[in-house]
């Protein structure tokens, strides 16, 4: 008798520690997010032409971000993860090189952490998720505002919207 209420006691105390370390890790995530979201730099990165619908998922879009430059390099080429290397020109997020190590923070570069897949370089933010029938506004997308922490060493970002040519945000028509 006594065995089963140890058992039974030990079961609720590692799934009560177990529920709480994911429920943190969940916290602290949403947290770190946040902070991006408010205190972080906007860099646009442009994108090349999409199609703004998914059958199966309803509607969203598919960004693909120019990576051009990095096609013809031996040594970024490479490389699984790392850090995407790039600067800011008018607010163009413009990509330098690949790299294993963030950007040094006195050199006036940025960084943000990517991965490589089979195909092509990713950043983590390549879709872009809105309300059906806004579908037209989405499709005027040139940029993808991708928000960072300058000084970061960690290479967190966090895309906030999608923005047109002329650099203005894409906001659907509340009718």
């Amino acid at each position: 008798m006594i065995n089963k209420i140890n058992l039974r006691m030990l079961g609720l105390i590692s799934i009560s520690l177990n529920s709480f370390i994911f429920l943190s890790f969940v916290f602290y995530s949403i947290l770190s997010k946040e902070h991006i979201r408010s205190v972080g730099e906007l860099g646009l990165m442009p994108l090349r032409p999409q199609d703004p619908r998914s059958l199966l998922q309803g509607d969203y879009m598919i960004l693909r971000y120019d990576w051009s430059i990095f096609e013809s390099s031996k040594d970024g080429n490479q490389l699984r993860r790392g850090y995407l290397i790039f600067d800011l020109k008018d607010g163009i997020i413009r990509p330098m090189r690949l790299s294993k190590r963030p950007a040094v923070i006195a050199s006036g570069l940025y960084s943000i952490k990517f991965y490589r897949s089979d195909y092509e370089i990713k950043i983590g933010a390549e879709s872009f998720f809105f309300q059906e029938g806004t579908s037209e506004v989405y499709s005027l997308a040139r940029y993808a505002g991708i928000k960072f922490i300058p000084n970061s060493q960690n290479g967190d970002k966090l895309l906030v919207g999608l923005y047109d040519e002329n650099k203005e945000l894409l906001v659907p028509n509340k009718d």
